[in-house]
């Protein structure tokens, strides 16, 4: 369980001081799907940096399984952090190192208890073929499986996706989602999902709370029979999209 109460993050902007997140609650089930939508600067990434501790509320609580991360000292942030894995927009690998070598990373760095074998990852991503390749030799599709893999490598809880489809094609972006829901399924995570892509969330997430300019809008349940209309405000066409409305 993932709950986050009044939760306020403020950063120094041009004009002064803004609250990226302001004054959010929201809850997230163990073994979840759960989206984070809303537009470019409402905030969605800052609210998910809060429950791996990359970011701390101003004021608020984060409590991820009953423990307060905000008050965590540096060895139980370390644990804290070792049970929770990233997908990045931009896929974040090392472009001198080979598919094995980008995936086999976080064990070089911390040990951990039950990781998952490299192999058995690149064979789930489908990437059996690419094990040797390096980045530059890959297609944007397969550089997300190789960060899908990287972060399926450790085992973790908590699976966080920071737009992990927004550089990707139509196409691309169902074969990446469609790794997702498999890769929740097998491995049995509370898996976190922040796009503006109404698309992700309708294949992916039962729920997506939405975030206007730091502020939580709403919560809704995902109807996925629902199709959009594109003159609507970003609101109306996530209700419209995401719910019957």
């Amino acid at each position: 369980m993932i709950d986050i109460k009044a939760a306020t993050k403020s950063f120094a902007g041009k004009n002064g001081d803004f609250k990226a997140v302001d004054s959010i609650t929201l809850s997230i089930q163990n073994k979840e799907i759960f989206g984070i939508i809303g537009e470019s600067g409402a905030g969605k990434s800052t609210l998910m940096r809060f429950i791996n501790a990359l970011e701390t509320p101003d004021s608020g609580q984060v409590t991820v399984d009953g423990t307060d991360v905000v008050t965590l000292g540096k060895k139980a942030l370390r644990q804290h952090q070792k049970d929770i894995s990233m997908v990045f927009q931009h896929f974040n690998l090392l472009s001198n190192k080979t598919v094995k070598a980008n995936i086999r990373l976080p064990l070089t760095l911390h040990k951990y208890k039950t990781p998952l074998s490299v192999d058995e990852v690149i064979e789930f991503v489908g990437l059996d073929d690419k094990r040797d390749s390096y980045p530059a030799e890959l297609s944007g599709g397969q550089k997300q499986r190789v960060g899908i893999a990287r972060a399926l490598v450790t085992r973790p809880k908590i699976l966080l996706c920071d737009e992990p489809t927004s550089a990707l094609d139509e196409n691309t972006t169902d074969e990446i989602v469609d790794v997702l829901r498999r890769a929740q399924e097998e491995f049995d995570m509370t898996v976190v999902i922040v796009t503006h892509e109404l698309g992700v969330i309708k294949q992916l997430c039962r729920r997506a709370a939405v975030m206007e300019r730091g502020r939580l809008i709403d919560t809704i349940e995902v109807n996925r029979s629902v199709r959009g209309r594109p003159e609507l405000s970003y609101h109306e066409r996530v209700l419209e999209v995401l719910q019957d409305a």
